[in-house]
């Protein structure tokens, strides 16, 4: 048996790895250079920056077991802080004992870890599928048609595109429309002297998540050569996640300075606890389209139609998060593979 997965992301590879098991022909196809999907780590000049996921939780047994033998490789670190909240432009907290992990040294290391020994050709966005009596033929954005066949493809995207490629198929009808919603997220270099205790910041209707990146276990951000360059002389590095609402209503053509609004507000927030303002020394900025789910409580499901051979997989069926990426992919394979193979 031969299949095609389209997407790497922890989903995608997560299949990959599982139907590999099962002694299944495997090919991931990948639009970008890496592997990830949100879990993307951007390598800059001045320091690596982790755009997407800050950190996961676990609360199913199944992928516990995974973080348990992630950590013992070196892979995960448990991040340990209280969580601030801002409430009425006041900075506040309160004990929580919720795990959360990060990938070490990045978060993407999960990604590849899950992708050793899996055929992934980067930098090819698949555009079309066709069936063919022989199987699926896979059509890239280039034209470029793929010659091998497949008896099934699995999509690991999110919900709005496996829908447009999937149009016509018997699954179309089970993919939700506008799944998610978008996140401006931006990444702040500073000079200036804050508490250690604020690691991360759940925030308001402007900014609803900042982590201090350079607070998490085994983060090297600045190294030899940014020092010697001089990029790499700051205090701190920042990683602000925009709310949905104001990353919709300032989308990605925005004349909105989103660097000034974002110190404006990590400024504001942080006013009683620094005795100067932050001093922006670097930045950069990535616009999600599609970040997060609008419901990350929906109950996990199966999309799949085993007389055309399609699946679709991801977070989004599964209530959103790294862990539910990871379970989609899991009930998946075990449902229509385990016994077959």
């Amino acid at each position: 048996m031969k299949v095609a997965i389209i997407g790497a992301g922890i989903a995608g590879l997560t299949s990959a790895r599982e139907l590999t098991r099962h002694g299944v022909q495997v090919q991931v196809f990948e639009k970008s250079r890496g592997v990830g999907g949100r879990l993307a780590n951007k390598r800059l000049e001045w320091g690596n920056i982790d755009m997407g996921a800050q950190y996961f939780t676990a609360r199913d047994e199944r992928f516990q077991k995974q973080v348990d033998q992630w950590r013992e490789q070196g892979i995960v670190a448990c991040w340990q802080f209280n969580p601030h909240s801002l409430r009425s432009g006041e900075l506040t907290t309160r004990p929580d004992s919720t795990p959360r992990f990060v990938g070490t040294p990045k978060m993407n290391s999960l990604a590849h870890a899950l992708s050793q020994n899996i055929d992934i050709a980067f930098q090819t966005r698949i555009e079309r599928l066709e069936r063919t009596k022989d199987g699926w033929s896979l059509v890239a954005a280039d034209g470029h048609v793929i010659q091998e066949r497949y008896d099934w493809v699995v999509l690991s995207l999110p919900a709005e595109q496996s829908k447009v490629l999937l149009s016509g198929t018997p699954v179309e009808c089970q993919i939700p429309e506008q799944t998610h919603v978008p996140c401006w997220a931006l990444a702040l270099a500073t000079l200036g002297d804050v508490p250690a205790e604020i690691q991360g910041i759940f925030g308001d209707e402007v900014v609803s998540w900042v982590s201090r990146l350079s607070s998490r276990p085994q983060r090297h951000f600045q190294d030899k050569e940014s020092r010697q360059k001089g990029l790499g002389n700051y205090d701190d590095l920042w990683m602000l996640h925009f709310s949905s609402e104001w990353s919709t209503a300032h989308a990605k053509d925005s004349a909105v300075n989103i660097t000034q609004a974002g110190l404006e507000w990590l400024s504001a927030a942080l006013e009683k606890h620094v005795e100067k303002p932050l001093q922006v020394v670097h930045d950069f900025k990535h616009y999600w389209r599609y970040a997060r789910v609008k419901d990350d409580k929906a109950a996990s499901s199966i999309i799949a139609d085993r007389s055309s051979g399609v699946g679709v997989i991801g977070a989004w069926s599964a209530g959103g998060r790294v862990e539910g990426a990871y379970l989609s992919a899991l009930d998946f394979v075990d449902y229509f593979f385990h016994e077959d193979n």
